[in-house]
């Protein structure tokens, strides 16, 4: 069965493209098929700048599996300025607003973007990403991007005309898109073009008021007067950003580059970009059209836009201390158009799904319908950081995070992974990369999220004793659906899998609703109206202790 998920359709319609957007011709054969990707380092990278990566990843998976040269590049946007110091950042860095990141100092001899950027890169690894890194700061400084701007610059009446087009106003007839940074106080949103010819500008650092993201009140850099000349050859400046991309495209050979809603929009940018492209470079623009991918979605966090600025984010190094990398994959490569509406409190929901996908691919859940099937098993290999040669030991992540709570498995690593056994009903003889995974991937990682992330009533604390109020809260069905429940337990040994089927069960048995009989179980074991789930949380604390309080009722 031909493979049907998204990637594998626009790797299709990627290499079977045969006209450019602007021009009447045709494509000429494209050697190596170039995808782009790229971060603003002026602020942190976090999790939502990932999503642009592992999405391109993806696509980058399908084109080799067609067997097509491909080169995935990540690009650190370092020459953009600090507008904002994000959270977490000692607010003395108000003292470089205006400065390109590259030029920012940090600690070790580092700048403030090759520190990110190198954490960010090397964080690619964990979650089965290689990129080819680009700067623009590096491309601008060492050359690279030198042809690009004198080709800029041979043609303005042409890019002011496609970028009129999107203008209420028009362009100035002095307009250059050139912004060099003041060779006197480093900053480059200071700098006003005061005159150009082909080999430069001459320009003056002026004071310059803008908004910061979220506010409506305008910042203001004060400029230190300096009046100079920035040659373009010295690359110590940079394009404005739609004439920028237009050259990045040309200049790397770019056959795909997605972007989010905002840049796909009637007269933005990514269609002023695509023409510069075009008519001034002559390289096709990337794929243009809309499709399975792009614009993409954003991720917000409980209702709010994910920023670095307002402290809502998680460094893609830090995640894998409390999530499987994967589950990171699937959230970005599931639905890629819709906006996702992410909580940390959601974790072990979406860990059940990716351990679903595992046992469809290898088999052990059954999928009748084939189309169904088949796209289960492509994102399952779309999202696996490396796939395993066979099924691997599964741990469910609430089992995990109640097993964690009994025995920290940092400290206790065999008691924790012997109890995950019992709660988990495995009797086969465990690897040691078996004990490895279950307990660096599972049980450590459970334990970090609860720590970090988890709702209250997702701690252990089981009652001694009942409270009356909650004995007497409590129906007739619901008593008697904890006492049979108790007797269940005394009577057999129940894994986690079997005994939370005994217990939609019993819900049948009695007659009540799964929110009361739930409700009954957890008020009854931890004095909440929920938890995780009832299963595991029976399992972990074992069924002496369990029957002692349920016997109470």
């Amino acid at each position: 069965m031909i493979k049907v998920y998204w990637p594998d359709k626009l790797a299709r319609d990627i290499v079977g493209r045969k006209k450019y957007n602007y021009l009447d011709k045709e494509i000429p054969k494209i050697k190596k098929f170039v995808l782009k990707s790229s971060t603003s380092i002026s602020g942190v990278p976090h999790i939502g700048n990932a999503s642009d990566v592992i999405r391109h990843d993806a696509l980058f998976r399908a084109l080799n599996g067609m067997g097509k040269p491909t080169r995935l590049l990540w690009v650190a946007e370092d020459m953009d300025a600090l507008r904002k110091v994000p959270a977490g950042i000692p607010p003395e860095f108000r003292n470089y607003l205006g400065m390109p990141v590259a030029d920012i100092p940090w600690v070790d001899d580092k700048s403030y973007s090759t520190h990110f950027s190198d954490l960010f890169i090397e964080s690619f690894e964990d979650y089965g990403v290689k990129v080819e890194c680009k700067s623009t700061a590096k491309a601008y400084r060492s050359g690279e991007f030198t042809k690009g701007i004198k080709t800029i610059m041979k043609n303005l009446d042409l890019i002011k005309e496609i970028w009129n087009k999107s203008r209420e106003t028009p362009l100035p007839a002095n307009w250059n898109p050139w912004k060099p940074v003041c060779e006197n106080c480093g900053k480059i949103m200071t700098t006003a073009v005061k005159g150009f010819d082909e080999s430069g500008v001459s320009y003056k650092c002026e004071d310059f008021k803008f908004k910061e993201y979220g506010k409506e009140a305008y910042t203001k850099l004060s400029g230190c007067g300096y009046e100079g000349e920035s040659k373009f050859s010295d690359g110590d400046g940079k394009l404005l950003w739609r004439v920028e991309w237009g050259m990045e495209w040309a200049t790397w050979g770019v056959c795909f580059e997605a972007a989010g809603k905002e840049h796909f929009m009637p007269s933005s940018s990514f269609w002023t970009a695509g023409e510069v492209c075009e008519r001034v470079f002559g390289w096709p623009e990337p794929h243009p059209s809309e499709n399975p991918l792009q614009p993409y979605g954003y991720m917000t966090v409980s209702g709010e836009k994910m920023s670095a600025s307002k402290g809502n984010v998680v460094a893609t190094w830090d995640w894998p201390k409390f999530a499987p990398p994967q589950i990171l994959r699937l959230i970005f490569l599931e639905n890629p158009r819709r906006t996702k509406d992410f909580s940390y409190l959601k974790i072990p929901q979406y860990v059940d799904e990716y351990d679903r996908l595992q046992r469809v691919y290898f088999g052990e859940e059954k999928i009748d319908n084939e189309r169904e099937r088949e796209n289960l098993k492509r994102l399952y290999e779309l999202i696996e950081v490396e796939i395993p040669e066979k099924m691997p030991v599964q741990i469910p992540f609430s089992s995990a995070a109640a097993v964690s709570q009994i025995y920290n498995p940092k400290e206790s690593p065999e008691k924790a992974l012997n109890l995950a056994r019992r709660v988990c009903g495995i009797r086969k003889k465990l690897s040691e990369a078996d004990k490895k995974m279950i307990l660096e991937k599972r049980l450590i990682v459970a334990r970090n999220w609860v720590e970090t992330y988890a709702p209250q009533n997702y701690g252990i604390a089981i009652q001694e004793r009942v409270p009356a109020e909650i004995k007497r809260s409590f129906s007739e069905k619901q008593k008697a659906a904890l006492r049979i429940l108790c007797q269940e337990l005394e009577t057999k040994e129940w894994s986690e899998a079997g005994l939370e089927n005994r217990i939609y069960a019993l819900r049948d048995e009695v007659g009540i609703s799964s929110k009361d009989l739930f409700q009954s179980i957890y008020l009854a074991l931890i004095g909440e109206k929920q938890g995780i789930k009832a299963a595991a949380l029976i399992c972990a604390i074992g069924k002496d202790k369990v029957c002692g309080v349920l016997k109470q009722i």
